[in-house]
């Protein structure tokens, strides 16, 4: 029953509740979110996120909540509370309690409060609470049924909504209806250069693709079968939404690394011209196969000068970046299960798109045997002595030698912290994963299972100049490799560095411990790009790894 008073275990019996603990179950429960229309900061409560009262005392709970409103109540404010999805409500007693500790400037200051998907347990507390309560407070209450409601007060874009409020929002409306003034430019099914805008350098990645990333290093990278394996379909559905409304979005919340990587699949997917068009298909198949042998880098070349400079400025851009993250999964292949060949089955489908289909699945294969082209396809002439490569193959490559591949493109520092540590590649471990979820989503567009092949070692690194950045001057194109290449000791940003030292790190087998190159000076202002969330403090949080390029070289070095 909705209404049953809810077990409080005695203070002494009460398990010490570390500060990291706390701190989550706060901002779960009771976070400031914006100004609405009239600029007053509106705060969010959420009645999902009640602890267990097993794991915390609601009395020193309550104490937390008040200390929280203490930052706002000073002036007006707003109140908006999801109330359905309670696994654990509080006792009659405590909610009277609550009440009371309520002072006068708590409910003068208050001029609204939304209760949104009300409960039985909310109707009845606030039917009961009339007796007591004055019909002047009773005026600032105001009922929302759904989320589009909600909107029609509120802004709700600026409110980071909990999974279990969109689960519950579902029972209601299958689509949430924002007014015109609120609606925001999406991010899915958009062009990377409409999207990112006409230069980038790497600090336009797309939001949903930097925020997947992260999610994944943070605490997906062991997580087998991640990118095969599906995630529920209600919440992936949600998350795409709640990215193209604009909504702040922390997927961490939602609990699942295989929901981040498959929506990190559906932004390529859903790309209105794909990364790989259908004029790049026969400058593909002429790459060199791959070779075991570290030193032979004409595959590194070829991907290098003839592969990447024929993809737009922005589409390179954005490779490289979901590369690096693949490459960060596959040096934790022995635990997850996917490895270079794996994930470069799983990607390939979603970055390519032409008039035939059977030609599309030609490109995602990587062949271990000659491949076999559609009917009625001609075959380019390949290399002598190899069959035609693939988009596949060309993938599995850059996966596994990434650093040698893309060390010119200056990424986020943040996203240069996973991978780069001197051991090689783990040895990979194939499998053949199945699904258990009756509610998971039909991936089969997503993904396809082709036959493996070994993997690659690392290799050797070699400068690389974009195409579209080969006609600035030399003096602007720094490498490491120009770098050691000076006797006695060598100079990074105005430290010494024995070149010794700096040469020990393009060993073969070794992966690079710095990129040199030119550090972002201009961000895109376009949408939906590289937006962080409001969270209970009110303010913008920095990035998670907020360590600059320098000071990582420094302390790498």
């Amino acid at each position: 029953m909705p209404w049953k008073r809810a077990s409080e275990p005695e203070d002494e019996m009460m398990p010490e509740l570390d500060a990291d603990k706390l701190d989550t179950i706060m901002e779960g429960l009771i976070t400031q979110a914006g100004v609405d229309h009239e600029t007053r900061p509106m705060v969010v409560m959420t009645a999902a996120a009640m602890p267990d009262p097993k794991e915390i005392n609601y009395d020193f709970l309550l104490a937390c909540v008040l200390s929280t409103l203490d930052l706002y109540v000073e002036s007006d404010y707003t109140v908006v509370f999801f109330a359905s999805g309670a696994k654990y409500n509080p006792g009659w007693s405590w909610v009277w309690k609550a009440y009371r500790s309520l002072s006068r400037k708590y409910r003068k200051n208050l001029k609204k409060l939304y209760i949104v998907h009300s409960s039985l347990f909310s109707k009845i507390l606030v039917t009961m609470a009339g007796a007591v309560i004055s019909p002047k407070f009773f005026r600032k209450i105001q009922y929302a049924k759904t989320l589009s409601d909600l909107a029609q007060y509120i802004p709700i874009t600026q409110i980071n909504i909990a999974p279990e409020v969109y689960k519950e929002n579902l029972k209601y409306e299958k689509t949430i209806t924002l007014p015109e003034e609120q609606q925001h430019a999406a991010v899915f099914r958009v062009p990377l250069d409409e999207l990112i805008g006409p230069k980038t350098s790497g600090a336009g990645i797309p939001r949903p693709l930097r925020d997947c990333a992260d999610y994944i290093r943070s605490d997906g990278l062991d997580i087998e079968g991640l990118f095969r394996r599906s995630p529920n379909s209600v919440l992936l559905r949600q998350a795409q939404d709640a990215y193209n409304r604009g909504h702040p979005v922390t997927l961490s919340s939602f609990g699942d690394p295989h929901l981040a990587a498959v929506l990190f699949k559906i932004f390529f997917h859903e790309l209105p011209e794909p990364l790989f068009p259908e004029s790049t298909y026969n400058i593909i198949r002429r790459c060199p196969p791959a070779s075991s042998d570290p030193n032979d880098t004409a595959a590194i070349n070829y991907i290098r000068d003839e592969i990447l400079p024929a993809l737009s400025e922005n589409g390179s851009y954005v490779l490289a970046y979901a590369l690096h993250l693949l490459h960060d999964v596959s040096l934790h292949s022995a635990n997850n299960r996917m490895d270079a060949t794996n994930l470069a089955i799983c990607l390939s489908p979603n970055l390519v798109r032409s008039r035939n289909p059977g030609i599309d699945v030609q490109m995602c294969q990587i062949p271990t045997q000659p491949v076999q082209s559609p009917p009625g396809t001609p075959t380019p002439r390949a290399p002598t002595g190899s069959s035609p490569s693939t988009l596949g193959m060309v993938l599995k490559i850059c996966i596994e030698r990434y650093f040698e591949i893309f060390d010119e493109y200056d990424l986020d520092a943040s996203t240069l912290t996973a991978s780069r540590s001197s051991h090689s590649l783990p040895q990979s471990v194939p499998s053949t994963l199945v699904h258990d979820n009756e509610d998971d989503i039909d991936d089969a567009d997503l993904i396809m299972t082709v036959e493996t092949s070994p993997s690659m070692k690392t290799g050797t690194q070699r400068k690389f100049v974009p195409g579209h950045r080969r006609n600035e001057t030399k003096d602007s194109e720094v490498s490491l490799g120009s770098l050691l290449s000076d006797s006695g000791e060598t100079t990074i940003d105005g430290h010494a560095v024995n070149a010794a030292i700096a040469k020990a790190t393009a060993l073969p087998g070794r992966s690079p411990r710095s990129t040199l190159g030119r550090t972002a000076s201009q961000k895109s202002a376009a949408s939906g790009v590289e937006t962080t969330g409001m969270m209970a403090s009110g303010f913008f949080t920095p990035p998670s790894h907020p360590s600059s390029p320098k000071k990582e070289t420094e302390r790498n070095l």
